[in-house]
């Protein structure tokens, strides 16, 4: 089983294979991608053509070779919203107001997407949250283009964020009781930062770290409110530590167990975050591999694999 993750500047991969009933990542990788990729860039044929050939190139460097594959892609490809719904609508009335909403965003655009919603938790105020997708409608046959001259058989599709839930679902991180996660990620100067509470998600943001230690938020998805709160907790955390150039430069897991306001434990920061140690939680053949922590959402792919292999055995 191979999981690629495509995004706009590489392609990382990981392998998984089955040692004597054992699940183990044989390799982990990364393939920069040529000129960047331009998102969602589903037309273009020489983009088309270039990512075939890398992809290619990896499933030949497998050294198990296995057509079976999960593809993760960054969450900015699709237009996403949560938002909120009087919970009396329902029915017809309901999918009206839910397109009517990615309408409004989507504008003229909207006859280029397939709309998907999801409901998720109940809110406090007799509402219910939705998570909206706009899926563009050529993003099946793009797929289908970039992966058959593999002659890889794409097993899933799915975004980031489930990765990243499945990561922390399947290593027992999530909390069901109220808690707050925070998955804190240093990518070329880019602060990524995925939120999940309640054993959902709840949002992320891409953002620059400045010289002061403030946070200037570059890409906003989901509840804004407990964004705008995480960004100053992380920005008090931070503050003198050290130079603001390398005060993340890790993968950092933090939670609040059972009480969102206990956010502001992230001013004990040396305490309350952590690495995510993602070497603890899978087994690879090479034990010294160096980064593993830049293959969280790759690796997140292949965890519910490995969870499912367990229980069978």
């Amino acid at each position: 089983m191979l999981a690629i993750h495509i995004s706009h500047d590489t392609l990382k991969y990981a392998q998984l294979v089955d040692f004597k009933g054992i699940p183990f990542i044989e390799s982990l990788g990364k393939v920069n991608i040529k000129d960047g990729l331009q998102i969602p860039d589903t037309t273009n044929a020489e983009v088309i053509r270039g990512l075939a050939e890398q992809i290619t190139a990896i499933r030949n460097l497998a050294e198990f070779p296995d057509n079976n594959t999960h593809i993760v892609i960054d969450s900015d490809w699709f237009p996403m919203l949560i938002h909120q719904v009087d919970d009396a609508l329902t029915g017809a009335d309901l999918e009206k107001y839910l397109k009517w909403r990615m309408t409004e965003m989507l504008e003229n655009a909207v006859s280029q997407y397939k709309l998907v919603h999801q409901e998720l938790n109940d809110s406090i105020d007799n509402g219910v949250e939705y998570l909206s997708l706009g899926i563009p409608q050529s993003f099946d046959s793009w797929i289908g283009k970039v992966f058959s001259p593999s002659e890889l058989d794409v097993k899933q599709v799915i975004m980031d964020i489930q990765a990243i839930g499945d990561l922390f679902s399947t290593s027992g991180l999530l909390d069901s009781e109220g808690g707050i996660q925070v998955l804190l990620e240093n990518r070329k100067d880019t602060i990524y930062c995925h939120i999940f509470q309640d054993n959902e998600f709840k949002g992320l943001f891409h953002a620059s770290l400045n010289w002061d230690y403030k946070i200037t938020l570059d890409h906003v998805r989901g509840d804004y409110q407990m964004i705008t709160q995480i960004k100053t907790a992380i920005e008090q955390a931070i503050k003198g530590k050290r130079d603001p150039e390398n005060v993340l430069t890790n993968l950092f897991y933090f939670n609040s167990s059972g009480d969102a306001t206990v956010l502001k434990n992230l001013t004990q920061y040396e305490n309350s975050c952590r690495t995510l140690d993602l070497a603890h939680h899978f087994n690879f053949r090479d034990p010294d591999f160096e980064n593993i922590d830049e293959y969280a959402i790759v690796l997140g792919a292949l965890s519910i694999e490995i969870q499912e292999q367990s229980s069978e055995d």
